[in-house]
């Protein structure tokens, strides 16, 4: 048998390797030809919970390119290929956007709220917040001041109650614009969701901060389906500027990856916290301030946690 007719054989006789068995051979690959990435930044906690107003390597290296690409653009598997640690702002963004499009669907009816808890440091907050904007909602805050109840009057018919020192008043009515909780018309492709928050942001073109501050408000203060939140991750991570930062603790004190967003009012920089293994967005850490987003979920009434 000559030899081509017995590597053809071979060949034919043995089964491919799995991606499994691939994978340290080509993490050697990767790390003989690109060089190594800059350390990230460590980020002090802080106590300040001001951040609610800061939101106020000729051939192989051709080959290295295509293999990183992939891994970017299309892990395959959660988190990809990158450890968390050594993965730049972007990796970590569209990491994000890989889980979440792996969380379970709830398409929220209009009679429902949005349930959320958050921390920051010592204090924690609930809130129900109605789907439509129409339905009376509540916020629930807990400090070592005591325990205070607000509602959150809904717009129905273009009129709302009016509150005094969070209380109703009877008989007094004014006028108002709903505030939905949940956006069903938000975009779910990245390309559309960049044009969206382009043509709704908050600051003035090429205002950072403001940037983020929108970025953030839809991760904290809004019930996101998977389709919508992953472009949202897709869109904030073609931002200029984003670092990654190891060990940056949340609002209650988790540990995870952060992405800084760059600051151009010197207030500090706002660094959004996902878990090193999962992705999930955990909450807000760095010297501008830190918070932490515990539960979100959608309830049939208030007071219903789950």
């Amino acid at each position: 048998m000559d030899d081509l007719r017995l590597l053809r054989q071979i060949g034919q006789e043995t089964p491919p390797a799995t991606p499994e068995q691939l994978a340290p051979a080509r993490g050697r690959l990767l790390a003989a030809m690109t060089d190594p990435s800059p350390a990230p930044t460590t980020i002090r906690r802080t106590t300040r919970r001001n951040w609610r107003l800061v939101l106020g390597g000729i051939a192989a290296a051709g080959v290295a390119a295509a293999v990183t690409s992939v891994l970017v653009l299309a892990p395959d598997r959660l988190g990809g290929d990158v450890p968390a640690a050594r993965a730049d702002a972007t990796q970590v963004l569209r990491n994000a956007a890989t889980a979440a499009l792996r969380a379970p669907d709830v398409d929220p009816r209009p009679g429902q709220f949005v349930y959320s808890r958050s921390q920051e440091g010592p204090d924690m907050r609930e809130s129900w917040m109605s789907v439509d904007g129409t339905r009376d909602g509540l916020v629930i805050e807990t400090s070592a001041a005591g325990r205070t109840e607000t509602i959150v009057p809904g717009c129905r018919n273009g009129r709302a109650a009016v509150l005094k020192g969070g209380d109703v008043v009877p008989g007094r009515t004014e006028e108002c614009t709903p505030a939905p909780a949940y956006r069903a018309d938000l975009p779910t492709d990245a390309a559309a969701m960049r044009t969206f928050l382009i043509g709704n942001r908050h600051g003035e073109p090429g205002d950072a901060n403001a940037a983020g501050k929108d970025v953030l408000y839809y991760l904290t203060d809004s019930y996101l389906r998977p389709r919508t939140l992953a472009a949202l991750y897709e869109a904030a991570a073609t931002t200029p500027g984003l670092r990654a930062v190891e060990q940056v603790e949340d609002g209650a004190g988790r540990s995870g990856i952060g992405i800084a967003w760059p600051s151009t009012r010197g207030s500090g920089e706002i660094v959004l916290v996902f878990h090193p293994e999962t992705y999930t967005f955990l909450g807000v850490g760095g010297v501008a301030g830190s918070s932490a987003v515990l539960a979100r979920d959608i309830v049939d009434r208030v007071g219903q946690t789950t």
